[in-house]
Order: C-alpha cells, then sequence, then structure tokens
C-alpha cells in the first residue's frame, strides 16, 4: 500500500514538472541537467528545487534492461555549508515508465560538496 501511495504521488507531481521555469546547468553528450527555478523554496535550512537529468547517451537500466530517459529528483541546497542533499529520485525509461523511485527525510540525507561556482550553487544561493 505504501509502495502504491509512492508511487501515485510521483506520477501525480511529475505532470506538474512540466510547466515550471527550467534552467540548464549542465550539458554534456550524455545528458543535460536543468533545475526548476519556479519550484525552489526557501527555508531556514536551504533552498529546495527540482532537478531533471534528460538523457540521451542510450543509458540503460542495469536491473530492467530498459533505456533510460528521464530522471527527476527533489533537492535540498544549503547555501551557509556550500553543500546538497538529494531527498527523491524517480527514474523513468523512454516509454515513460517508472523504472524506480528512491525518497529519504532530510535527516537521512546523504549531503555531498558543491562549490560556489557551480550553477545550482548560482541560482539557488545567488552569487556570492
Amino acid at each position: 500500500m505504501r509502495a502504491a501511495f509512492g508511487l501515485a504521488a510521483t506520477l501525480l507531481a511529475t505532470a506538474g514538472w512540466a510547466n515550471g521555469t527550467w534552467r540548464v546547468t549542465q550539458e554534456t553528450a550524455a545528458e543535460v541537467v536543468a533545475i526548476d527555478v519556479a519550484s525552489f523554496e526557501r527555508t531556514a535550512g536551504g533552498v529546495r528545487f527540482r532537478e531533471r537529468h534528460t538523457l540521451r547517451g542510450g543509458q540503460t537500466d542495469p536491473h530492467t534492461l530498459r533505456v533510460l530517459r528521464e530522471v527527476l529528483a527533489k533537492r535540498v541546497i544549503d547555501c551557509r555549508r556550500r553543500r546538497i542533499a538529494t531527498l527523491s529520485r524517480a527514474v523513468f525509461d523512454t516509454d515513460d515508465a517508472l523504472i524506480g523511485h528512491q525518497a529519504v527525510r532530510l535527516q537521512q540525507a546523504v549531503w555531498q560538496p558543491v562549490r560556489r561556482g557551480e550553477a545550482v550553487f548560482r541560482l539557488a544561493c545567488g552569487p556570492s
């Protein structure tokens, strides 16, 4: 039941993501990474936002062997400590089918350092 609720919530949220204001923060031959600046939610602990990785390298999911198209994530950035964490992540194949979804609470999030010069830091935290 819990998994079904999570799946339903993810699918309902996905439709809303298409209407945001997306800014490309990184582009390589394998993927385009964009963040939805309209999704910025400022809190005492940082800025939460949505991020989309559009895959174009023909990457394959190792468990299902399906070709991947997109990864959608909800992330949080701590501007004072210059760190970023992923709160939820959904992976979709080329037929728009959900392959996998993971989510953690903020208290269990794995933080990674982020440099001031990175585009995601500048957009979420400002030029300082």
